[in-house]
């Protein structure tokens, strides 16, 4: 039987509120660049209607726990596609569950049920060691690669991030 609160089920129109909500305290906690309602509406908006993304979610329509939000995405060299994570989210109250765990496997069970490649990393300034150690555990097998995202001093300066010296790290698989 399903379970609303705890089942991962497939976002529609309905829960559009609370994924921009929650889109929002994403961007608080781990925002990389300035922020833009009206591109975070169209984005949000785009998975909620299965525009070649697919948004999943923990949670009633008013009280979204997690999301998982994946878009089909062109590689640059191939005619082929893959599955990419745009992000993957736990509300804070959430976080001693085990959601992000169940909707890195419900990736991986999309990218074997679409047979197309999963890429799936880590953008944090926050406990990135703690989640880099959840990842590395979910993509043993299968995963390859690890990325970087250095910001420019400059940059952090006038958008007015702090990241302190060297790199946020991205890593996906293991």
């Amino acid at each position: 039987m399903f379970d609303i609160q705890n089942d991962i089920r497939l976002a529609g129109p309905e829960d559009f509120q609370d994924l921009f909500r929650i889109c929002r305290n994403l961007w608080i906690e781990n925002g990389q660049h300035p922020w833009s309602e009206e591109k975070s509406k169209w984005f949000i908006w785009k998975g909620c209607n299965r525009d070649n993304a697919t948004i999943f979610v923990i949670g009633p329509s008013d009280s979204i726990k997690a999301v998982l939000y994946l878009e089909v995405q062109q590689i640059y060299y191939s005619d082929e596609c893959q599955l990419g994570e745009a992000f993957l989210y736990v509300r804070e109250d959430c976080r001693k569950s085990d959601y992000a765990k169940r909707l890195i496997r419900h990736a991986k069970r999309c990218s074997e049920e679409t047979e197309l490649d999963l890429m799936m990393g880590i953008i944090s300034d926050h406990r990135l060691a703690a989640k880099k150690r959840l990842y590395d555990r979910e993509f043993t097998e299968g995963g390859n690669g690890t990325f970087y995202n250095y910001r420019p001093k400059s940059r952090a300066d006038r958008i007015g991030f702090n990241m302190g010296p060297g790199a946020t790290t991205m890593a996906a698989g293991g």
